[in-house]
């Protein structure tokens, strides 16, 4: 009787690792590169050489009501989970910061993120959370008021 209650709190706290995902420690930074760009319509068109692995993304609507894409900024930072990190950007700024990390067996890590973006007066112009594959990038942005476009794309590597 006396082996039987440690050995079943071994097991419990074994099974608890092995069913729950794996997440990134609180103290491992996640290198991110986050590109800022400028979208808009034009008789020619056209895409800044930098943004060629964002191409299939920039083509599929919404993004591809633009045609033209310029690259105005590129930082990177290496961000810890849970703690926010603002970044200056040519038309604003941004807050980033990397919610969790999902490394599932048999699965791509997944990063869970937060982006906020406040225009040139400060005034919070977007606020969302989302999921994206470790290494690929995800685009969010808005539309301006001439019908041009200001992107953000984020990519995070493990």
């Amino acid at each position: 009787m006396k082996l039987a209650r440690p050995l079943a709190a071994l097991v419990a706290a074994a099974l608890a690792v092995a069913v729950a995902p794996s997440l990134a420690r609180a103290d491992t930074p996640i290198s991110c590169t986050v590109l800022e760009i400028a979208a808009s319509t034009t008789k020619e068109g056209g895409l800044a050489p930098e943004l060629k692995p964002l191409e299939k993304k920039l083509r599929k609507p919404p993004l591809s009501s633009w045609n033209t894409f310029k690259l105005l900024g590129r930082q990177s930072a290496d961000l810890e989970p849970m703690k926010a990190a603002t970044l200056k950007l040519a038309q604003g700024q941004a807050q980033v910061m990397i919610r969790d990390v999902d490394k599932a067996e048999g699965k791509k890590p997944r990063v869970g993120l937060s982006l906020q973006m406040d225009d040139p007066s400060g005034k919070r112009v977007l606020d969302t959370k989302l999921s994206v594959d470790a290494g690929d990038y995800v685009v969010i942005g808005r539309t301006l008021a001439n019908n041009d476009g200001h992107l953000l794309a984020m990519s995070c590597k493990l």
